[in-house]
């Protein structure tokens, strides 16, 4: 993990310069550095391993999903047209 340093002093120069009230720049400032600590302070427990991300369907699954899908959309409409008289 790389370890970044945030300036909320900096920030919140850089939004009063913007046009921002002084107020809201600062407020702002203050909660992107609680989320700025609040990041580099997560333990990393919380990460998704390889294990994590092998159990996830993968793009091949997906395309396999919506193909199946789309067949029992397209049989769905026959049927309901059959039934209906559309065709």
């Amino acid at each position: 993990m790389i370890a970044t340093t945030f300036n909320p002093l900096a920030t919140a120069r850089h939004l009063k310069a913007a046009g921002v009230e002084a107020e809201h720049a600062e407020a702002i400032a203050e909660g992107m550095r609680e989320a700025a600590d609040a990041a580099a302070s997560a333990d990393r427990v919380d990460l998704a391993t390889k294990a994590d991300l092998a159990d996830f369907a993968t793009k091949a699954d997906i395309r396999w999903i919506l193909t199946i899908l789309g067949f029992q959309s397209a049989f769905i409409l026959a049927i309901a047209a059959k039934l209906f008289g559309v065709v």
